[in-house]
């Protein structure tokens, strides 16, 4: 997945919500001429409510997918720029010298330790020797708020401004604090959605992408 594909998630979400915003309108009466794309006609408004409730939940349930998605397709990117960069150990910063000994030594069995450990001294000391980062290495704790986002900066020796993300952390947590409940069963999607406004997820929403992007920009214009 690429920034393109990154850009068609976030026309999913944004097509979404309108919908949402015009459904809301229908059931309630107000008549929206804003709307070139389709009608919505409420022959049952009970029924309506109830599938509205849920539609704003699978809202929430999209808005977290983003995040994953776009911590996954940047750090991928992050990965392949490092690994095109041909750094040897001695090169490359002590982050991701920490981040290439942990994912090394993953791959050491009990039969020939002292051998791989071995060849893990010669690959520091041989300048010859260039440094990567596989990708497949790479993890999401499945609880991709502002605190992971951050742990995931800062594990990888990327520098960032805490007051630059200090007003989305609400906003994350609520999304992945939802996402949870309902992924986990612990609340139906129709009873989350009683408590949801839909000017609420458009803040969450908005929230979401202004983090996303100034993460996006401190990865890619970080060094190595």
């Amino acid at each position: 997945m690429n920034r393109i594909e990154y850009e068609k998630l976030k026309q999913e979400i944004d097509r979404f919500i309108d919908f949402l915003i015009h459904l809301e309108h229908s059931i309630i009466g107000i008549d929206s001429n804003d709307c070139q794309s389709f009608k919505v006609d409420v022959l049952d408004k009970d029924e309506a409510e109830s599938v509205f409730k849920s539609m704003k939940s699978n809202a929430m349930i999209m808005l977290y997918n983003l995040v994953e998605a776009c911590v996954r397709i940047t750090m991928s990117s992050y990965y392949e720029k490092f690994n095109n960069s041909s750094y040897s150990y001695r090169q490359t910063i002590e982050e991701l010298k920490k981040l290439w000994v942990k994912h090394n030594t993953k791959t050491f069995h009990e039969s020939n330790i002292s051998k791989s450990i071995f060849d893990m001294i010669e690959s520091v000391i041989d300048d010859e020797h260039k440094v990567s980062l596989d990708f497949e290495n790479f993890t999401l704790s499945g609880n991709a708020d502002l605190r992971e986002l951050k742990s995931i900066l800062e594990n990888h020796g990327i520098g960032y401004d805490s007051e630059k993300f200090k007003s989305y952390g609400g906003a994350l947590k609520s999304i992945k604090d939802m996402r949870n409940s309902l992924a986990h069963g612990n609340i139906s999607f129709e009873e989350n959605g009683k408590k949801l406004a839909v000017d609420d997820i458009s803040q969450y929403k908005t929230e979401t992408y202004l983090c996303l992007e100034y993460f996006m920009k401190v990865v890619q214009e970080a060094e190595f």
